[in-house]
């Protein structure tokens, strides 16, 4: 049985609200058709952008997830919300040298105790992994495995 299709929103506000519920009972689905109505409502909005990223990042979308974080930082640079979100996908995705700068800007930014709390665990969480992190090859010099192995000095 396919689900009933979410119908058509007018109200910005309201969309919001019901976008942010079925985002908390775990409906990702819902919550994307629901922000992408609010998009097409006000394509600027940051915040439903931030929203609809995470539940692209979860609902395992990264192109997605990315398109719309990287757009709600064109809108709004200074943002906490997007810029925290990237830096903490950047983590997820094991990516931690594109997350670190997003992350202490995002630490700059932070307006709250809250936030900067939760920036501190992030970075400190990252710090942690790095310690415990085998070193992986960097794939930006050529034959690093034949250097690796003594194979082709001469």
């Amino acid at each position: 049985m396919a689900p009933n299709p979410t119908p058509l929103l007018r109200d910005l506000p309201a969309a919001l609200e019901r976008a942010q519920r079925a985002f908390e009972r775990g409906h990702l689905q819902e919550a994307i058709d629901l922000l992408e109505q609010v998009l097409m409502l006000d394509p600027d909005h940051v915040e439903a952008r931030t929203m609809l990223a995470v539940a692209y990042a979860r609902t395992r979308r990264v192109p997605q997830a990315f398109e719309h974080l990287e757009a709600a930082l064109e809108h709004a640079p200074a943002a906490f919300a997007p810029r925290c979100a990237l830096g903490e996908l950047y983590l997820r995705l094991g990516i931690p040298d594109q997350a670190r700068p997003h992350l202490a800007r995002a630490l700059e930014v932070a307006s709250s105790p809250a936030e900067r709390a939760y920036v501190q665990t992030l970075l400190k969480d990252d710090r942690t992994r790095e310690r415990r992190r085998v070193p992986r090859p960097s794939f930006q010099a050529r034959f690093w495995l034949l250097r690796k192995l003594g194979i082709g000095r001469e």
